[in-house]
């Protein structure tokens, strides 16, 4: 995330930039606009649906997010600090997922679709955060059919 903030992925367009001679510079996933990290990770079809999906499953309305948001600034929800910690951890892990996908395009000719990703970042965030948070206890099918209950 430290690099994606700072728009230092190497995705195609930046590769070309340094001088790296590339077949294209277009979105290996949609091949609809050129690559930058903005379109990889937020933008595209691809990205957007899963993150569709996600914010359907927390319960808000559309809207991209953008690095760096936390639940209060782009969804105007008042929420602990704890709050803020969790949605992190699931924006964080949807970018990761969203770039492992991207990387499984390019490197292996193989992707996967949103339902998939759904649940790799439910499933991930969600070890990720019941074995790092020690203010609450978190429970899976708390987690999975009310995640929004978490962050109040």
């Amino acid at each position: 995330m430290w690099r994606a903030k700072r728009e230092r992925l190497l995705v195609l367009l930046e590769l070309d930039k340094r001088g790296i001679d590339l077949h294209s510079v277009r979105c290996p996933l949609c091949d609809d606009h050129l690559e930058t990290v903005k379109h990889s990770l937020l933008e595209c079809k691809h990205a957007s649906i899963i993150w569709e999906k996600v914010r359907s499953w927390w319960g808000f309305d559309s809207g991209i997010p953008s690095f760096g948001s936390l639940l209060p600034s782009l969804y105007h929800v008042q929420c602990s600090d704890l709050g803020n910690k969790i949605w992190q951890a699931v924006e964080w892990t949807c970018c990761y997922l969203i770039w492992k996908n991207r990387n499984h395009k390019v490197f292996k000719n193989t992707s996967w679709g949103p339902p998939v990703a759904l649940n790799e970042i439910q499933v991930l965030s969600y070890d990720w955060i019941a074995k790092r948070c020690k203010e609450r206890k978190i429970e899976w099918h708390e987690w999975l059919h009310n995640p929004k209950s978490l962050i109040m």
